[in-house]
């Protein structure tokens, strides 16, 4: 057997006799010569790697990148193309195939040349998530530590790459859960960050489309729902609020209802309203997910200037207690829906997520307030009832004690956050940062939440009432609201 070492030991000895020019026009010249070809597809290394493999597995990528046009080109003129793929799917006693020497190499020398040969074989059919003995496939190598986008990309562009192909190569080197969930966040983080989202959209598409089937699109819900970062708390889909259009952010809501349909007929419900609380504890599981900070989907929406998003998101939950029907002694009863269960609405979904607060306290729309956002904190409060309207606004406080109501009144919400801040109820730089804020809301913002309470007060004076009937709501300090 031709050994890869006395290959390479030639080829470099006739190199060197050639007065300069490149190795491309050299090899070119070295195939045609004498039995070289023959020599080049039967050379093994010690671990059973061909020359190609030996020259990867050295980092000689321009070198690599021309002994694979050159053997391409050689065998096709000669009608040996057979020798092309068996030559190509070689693999060394490890089981190593092309793939995983071009994936090595690609960690440290990924650009035009090795971008080429990936194309090329991706055109072949090569596979590129074929594991090795050691269980390890290409695919993991190139996602990990830190994925390589540009040969990634070529897996994009031509359609290869799948969610499954993340999750198979993911689970390689996922020792736990929760391993595995930072892995995958991590992926798509750095794609979204550094990859201008390309894997997700991709991934996202082949969901939606008619011919995708169940388990593609449970796999591909649990990458934006549920696959928390372990350093964040957050999921992709915070990423993707925060850079999906119009048309992308449709599919991720098409691929969350289809997802929650499909999950809900795997459930036993003997009547239209439990399917329907079914529906909305899974929704509720997707949406009311926080972050480290405490903020919500709402909050990445509001921050990332995206008011649709929000009301697409809030129109998924009902503003209703949720119930089921179960038998008891034979008898169907009613029975509460909790779907969090330290929320001042635990059964109300849409409640739950609108009075979700991050670490000072606020509320969604309390930064909506800061922000001076009236176009969204209307979207936030629309539907709303009377008496939960009038609560929110006047009396739902922050950290420092400051409702919608009082963030419009400067020199008291000054004030109770200098008081919030010597108390550290919040941290000093917050409450700058805070106070900073109050002068941007204008009398616009003021008049009108003035006018939503002077509307409830009115209504309720109208019906013989002294004030607005009280929240359906917990409000802090206050015993649970009872059932009407």
């Amino acid at each position: 057997m031709v050994k890869v070492a006395e290959l390479h030991g030639d080829i470099l000895a006739r190199q060197a006799k050639m007065s300069g020019g490149r190795f491309s026009y050299f090899f070119v010249q070295w195939m045609k010569f004498q039995d070289n070809s023959d020599r080049l597809f039967a050379a093994r290394g010690d671990d059973g790697q061909s020359y190609l493999q030996f020259r990867l597995a050295n980092n000689d990528v321009m070198e690599s990148a021309a002994i694979f046009d050159t053997m391409i080109q050689h065998w096709t003129d000669n009608g040996q193309q057979s020798r092309i793929y068996d030559f190509l799917n070689i693999e060394d006693k490890d089981g190593n195939g092309i793939w995983h020497y071009l994936a090595d190499t690609l960690r440290q020398h990924e650009g035009a040349a090795t971008l080429k040969i990936a194309r090329t074989l991706l055109s072949m059919d090569i596979d590129f998530s074929k594991r090795n003995r050691e269980g390890v496939s290409p695919l993991t190598k190139m996602l990990l530590p830190e994925p390589r986008w540009q040969s990634l990309n070529a897996l994009i562009q031509t359609k290869h790459l799948s969610i499954e192909n993340v999750e198979n190569a993911v689970n390689i080197r996922a020792k736990d859960q929760v391993e595995r969930h930072h892995l995958m966040s991590m992926i798509f983080t750095s794609d979204i960050e550094n990859n201008k989202g390309a894997l997700s959209q991709h991934v996202l598409h082949q969901a939606v489309q008619p011919q995708a089937d169940i388990t593609l699109r449970a796999a591909t819900c649990r990458l934006f729902f549920e696959y928390v970062d372990v350093q964040t708390g957050g999921t992709a889909f915070f990423k993707l609020i925060t850079i999906a259009n119009h048309a992308m952010f449709d599919d991720l809501i098409k691929l969350l209802i289809n997802n929650t349909a499909e999950t809900v007929n795997t459930m036993p419900a003997p009547d239209a309203s439990t399917r329907k609380s079914f529906s909305q504890q899974h929704l509720a599981r997707m949406l009311l997910r926080r972050d480290r900070q405490g903020e919500g989907v709402l909050f990445k929406a509001l921050f990332a200037g995206k008011p649709a998003h929000m009301t697409k998101i809030t129109s998924l939950l009902y503003n209703d207690n949720l119930v089921i029907k179960v038998s008891q002694r034979g008898e169907m009863l009613r029975q509460d829906v909790v779907v969090s269960k330290n929320s001042p609405a635990p059964c109300n979904p849409l409640l739950t997520l609108l009075l979700q607060q991050d670490v000072d306290g606020n509320t969604v729309m309390h930064h909506a307030v800061l922000k001076n956002d009236l176009q969204s904190l209307k979207l936030l409060l629309s539907g709303m009832a009377p008496n939960d309207m009038y609560a929110i606004i006047k009396s739902w406080p922050n950290r420092a004690g400051l409702s919608l109501l009082l963030l419009t009144q400067p020199e008291a919400a000054k004030a109770r956050l200098g008081q919030a801040a010597m108390k550290q109820l919040i941290a000093p730089q917050r409450a700058k940062e805070m106070f900073m804020a109050l002068s941007r809301i204008d009398n616009d913002m003021k008049g009108y939440l003035e006018a939503r309470i002077k509307e409830i007060d009115e209504l309720a004076s109208s019906m013989g009432r002294k004030e607005p009937l009280p929240p359906t709501f917990q409000l802090p300090g206050q015993p649970p609201p009872v059932r009407q």
